[in-house]
């Protein structure tokens, strides 16, 4: 078996599957127990009324399956419910019915893995499923029956083929006969060497075979013969024997339904000789007739292809012992007592094959999940609705503090207003003038590119002879970087007072360096920054836009990274990071300050 065969055959709802065999299989007992009872209060009546009660009852079991196309329209609990009878082999799953319109595999061919562990899972699950190979049983056994079926029909056809035409007295007798019993239908007359007595074949078309050299019978003999097979068609036999056989095939393992077919054939070749004896056969002359047949045959078998015959049925005692018990009643024509009996057998039965007989518990269950789901939703949307309330009152409630820190800024706003109105007429002139200075400064460098604010700025820094920056930039300029850093740790390890260090100004420093593309000299100021102030996340920043200068992408990187840990809002950080990530990718270069 191979691995897709196996997953399809484990994802197939082998459960439902049987358990629909089952149920029908059990209604058909329920329907094969009817009938029995029906029939045997009917042991006084006429073969051919007890005949029609197996008829119907034939007619009941072919129609069960189709039943179930048709939804339930209610369920009788009669056993525990079939899902518990697979709740190991079928996972816990519900069986599909056909009355459910649920015979759907496709959810679990749509879960089912695939390659080989799958199809090494599906045989597993297929071991264990033991209703698969019950089910696989029925199918095997019921298409084998219907092979048989149609291996008879089509040997009979060959015969028939093979059969040649009488003509003569055994056309007029075979008119004669059809009148006395009613039949308007024209029946075919043939004749064959290969077999031993006469026997009728077709179920639509039937035509009735005679043995080669029957032209030569005695005249009654011929005419019981006739009798009896053309009461056969009129019957229509031949049809309802192909319908036995179908029957037979479906419900093979089920002995009721053989009981039921047994006592079909009994009843209807007991209708047959009640219209031979009807026709004025007198009963102990057809009685050896019979007895002459059964030893003509002796131990023949009867042909594979035979679907009924003068012999076939009943114990050919019984039949016997029927025909000389002058109390039977033969009268084939009143109906009523079988019609009566199909119909109260009908009231019974068509209600059950249209009905469910375990699904009852099982529904109760879905009732109950369903209820408890509804009450479980509606409980979830009243939790649901009272988180929603709770959110707007706090939403409004934010609102609220919202609109007071307005209010509240607002006031704040209005007494800075007021203070600096204060703090202005405190002021002495020379005070105003400063602060109008001061003012006018700050607009003119924010007016200024970032080149020209860090060269101002510079210019304002290497006034102050106490500046250790200043001292730094002077050293780089005529020692270099590593001289630069150098005098400015001695200075700090000496703290004499004589400098003082301030890390905006070592920042500019750097950034002065790297505007006249001294990119060296800016990352030694932008590293002893570093150095001094290892807890400000700005000097780590600045450092980094000195490495993506030099092309010192990594590094660069791992700067922003500790800058952004030191201040998580750094947002030119974020933003270099980005371009990093971006040039990983195109290999493009990054643009930095300068």
């Amino acid at each position: 078996m191979n691995a897709g065969m196996g997953v399809w055959l484990a994802a197939v709802p082998w459960a439902g599957f049987l358990g629909l065999v089952l149920e029908i299989s059990l209604k058909a007992a329920v329907v094969c127990a009817f009938a029995g009872t029906a029939a045997l209060s009917m042991r006084r009546s006429s073969a051919h009324a007890r005949s029609m009660v197996w008829v119907f009852t034939l007619a009941v079991l072919l129609v069960l399956p189709l039943s179930h196309l048709v939804s339930p329209l209610w369920n009788l609990p009669v056993i525990p419910t079939v899902e518990s009878w697979f709740a190991r082999g079928a996972g816990g799953g519900a069986p599909v019915a056909l009355s459910d319109k649920a015979l759907d595999a496709q959810d679990a061919l749509g879960s089912a893995a695939s390659g080989t562990a799958a199809g090494a899972g599906g045989a597993a699950g297929l071991a264990e499923g033991w209703q698969a190979w019950a089910f696989l049983v029925w199918a095997a056994g019921t298409a084998l029956s219907l092979l048989w079926l149609f291996a008879r029909t089509a040997l009979g056809g060959r015969i028939l083929g093979r059969c040649e035409a009488v003509d003569g007295e055994w056309n007029e007798l075979v008119r004669e006969t059809s009148a006395g019993l009613g039949l308007t239908r024209r029946v075919r007359l043939y004749e064959s060497d290969e077999i031993g007595t006469a026997v009728t074949v077709g179920a639509i078309n039937p035509a009735i075979v005679v043995p080669a050299g029957s032209s030569e019978w005695p005249a009654e003999r011929r005419r019981y013969i006739l009798s009896h097979e053309l009461a056969h068609v009129k019957r229509w036999d031949g049809l309802i024997e192909v319908l036995v056989l179908v029957a037979q095939s479906i419900y093979w393992f089920n002995p009721l339904v053989w009981l039921v077919v047994r006592s079909l054939r009994v009843e209807r070749e007991r209708d047959c000789d009640d219209a031979v004896l009807n026709a004025g056969a007198r009963p102990s002359d057809y009685a050896m007739f019979l007895m002459d047949i059964a030893a003509d045959l002796g131990a023949s078998r009867r042909p594979v292809w035979q679907l009924s015959t003068l012999s076939q049925g009943s114990n050919l005692k019984e039949r016997i012992m029927c025909i000389l018990d002058p109390k039977i009643d033969r009268n084939r024509g009143k109906r009523r007592a079988g019609i009566v009996t199909c119909l109260l057998l009908g009231s019974i039965i068509i209600p059950l094959s249209i009905s469910g007989i375990w699904q009852t518990q099982a529904q109760e269950q879905e009732t109950k999940s369903e209820k408890a789901k509804k009450e479980q939703a509606k409980a979830k949307e009243a939790e649901l609705k009272a988180k929603q309330a709770e959110l707007q009152a706090k939403q409004s409630e934010l609102q609220t503090k919202e609109e007071e820190l307005k209010a509240q800024q607002t006031d704040l706003e209005s007494k800075k207003v007021m203070l600096k109105k204060k703090a202005m007429e405190n002021m002495t002139d020379e005070e105003k003038a400063k602060l109008k200075e001061e003012m006018a400064l700050k607009e003119k460098m924010s007016k200024m590119s970032p080149e020209e604010r860090i060269r101002f700025t510079w210019q304002k820094i290497s006034t102050q002879d106490k500046s250790a920056a200043v001292l730094v930039h002077d050293t780089i300029l005529k020692k270099g970087p590593e001289a630069g850093i150098k005098a400015a740790m001695t200075l700090k390890e000496s703290d004499d007072g004589n400098y003082y260090f301030k890390e905006g100004e070592f920042n500019t420093l750097g950034y002065l360096f790297l505007f006249d593309n001294k990119v060296d000299e800016a990352l030694a100021a932008f590293k002893l920054n570093v150095k001094m102030y290892p807890e400000s996340w700005n000097v780590y920043d600045s450092l980094g836009e000195g490495l993506i200068a030099a092309g010192k992408y990594d590094d660069a990187k791992k700067y922003y990274e500790k800058s952004i840990e030191l201040n998580a809002d750094n947002e030119n950080g974020k933003n270099m990071l980005a371009k990093i990530e971006e040039h990983e990718k195109t290999g493009e270069p990054i643009a930095t300050t300068k």
